[in-house]
């Protein structure tokens, strides 16, 4: 039973976003805490979150060792002895058993967030879902905003955007995409988003509606250093005017900032 309840606090940390390990018991010989089995929830900072592999000297060890593999991005096993001799896996703890445990990382997927149901959220859902994004869509039209319109989706959120926001997590591998019906409410969803540690936020429109909404953000009192990190007008300049079309360019801008990329011809790569 206790174990169910873990898996579940598990799957709440990972739908809030949260970048965790899960360590467990393996294999056991001999004196040790915890029988095989036992588990373990570890943030990436070492801290515990919940579970216990028994405590002590082992369990801050192996909460070190999470901490490390969250780091790097690696899921591995680890061998412990519970011993005073002097070897490399030797914990100097008289218990004189031995623990195995494997780290699992989860890390956090690229999310993407598209403001607007309409017919480009269409497409950068579907191109994002097959980059690999967890795809969340808010409208605040529920005729725009709902499964079956987007049934390839994460999530469809269907209200008041600033209602909604609160059901979302906005971190540093987030993409957010501003591509509602109206200027009006592309400012509102500027204003909720604007600040917040996306790795990339772009809105469309022209280059007069753009300035216009730059320029309410900084009367308001955003910092310009936060509007210069808005992509707008989004997307990169390669042709064509169809909602696949645009839709195409802003995930090509999304995944250049994602790989720290300028966009150009690979050809013009090639060296003489």
């Amino acid at each position: 039973m206790m174990d169910q309840i873990l898996i579940k606090k598990l799957g709440k940390y990972l739908e809030d976003h949260n970048e965790v390990a899960l360590v467990t018991v393996t294999s056991k010989a001999g004196s040790s805490p915890r029988d095989t089995g036992s588990m373990m929830i570890v943030d990436k900072s070492g801290n515990l979150l919940d579970g216990t592999i028994g405590g002590g000297g082992i369990e801050e060890q192996a909460k070190k060792d999470a901490a490390k593999c969250l780091k790097h991005n690696l899921s591995k096993s680890f061998h412990y002895e519970l011993t005073l001799k002097d070897t490399k896996d030797s914990l100097h703890m008289a218990c004189g058993g031995v623990m195995e445990v494997f780290v699992k990382v989860f890390k956090n997927r690229d999310q993407l967030i598209i403001f607007g149901g309409g017919h480009i959220g269409l497409d950068l859902c579907d191109f994002g879902k097959r980059l690999g994004y967890e795809v969340t869509v808010l409208d605040e039209r529920k005729d725009y905003a709902n499964t079956e319109r987007f049934p390839n989706a994460d999530r469809v959120l269907a209200g008041k955007l600033d209602d909604l926001m609160k059901e979302v997590t906005i971190d540093e591998k987030t993409s957010v995409v501003i591509v509602t019906h109206g200027h009006e409410h592309d400012l509102d969803a500027m204003r909720l988003v604007v600040g917040k540690g996306a790795r990339y936020v772009g809105t469309i429109g022209s280059h007069s509606k753009i300035r216009h909404c730059f320029s309410v953000l900084l009367e308001e009192g955003t910092s310009q250093e936060d509007i210069d990190k808005i992509y707008g007008p989004i997307g990169i300049d390669i042709g064509g005017e169809t909602p696949s079309e645009i839709a195409l360019s802003i995930m090509a801008e999304i995944q250049a900032v994602k790989f720290h990329k300028k966009a150009l011809f690979l050809k013009d790569t090639l060296e003489a």
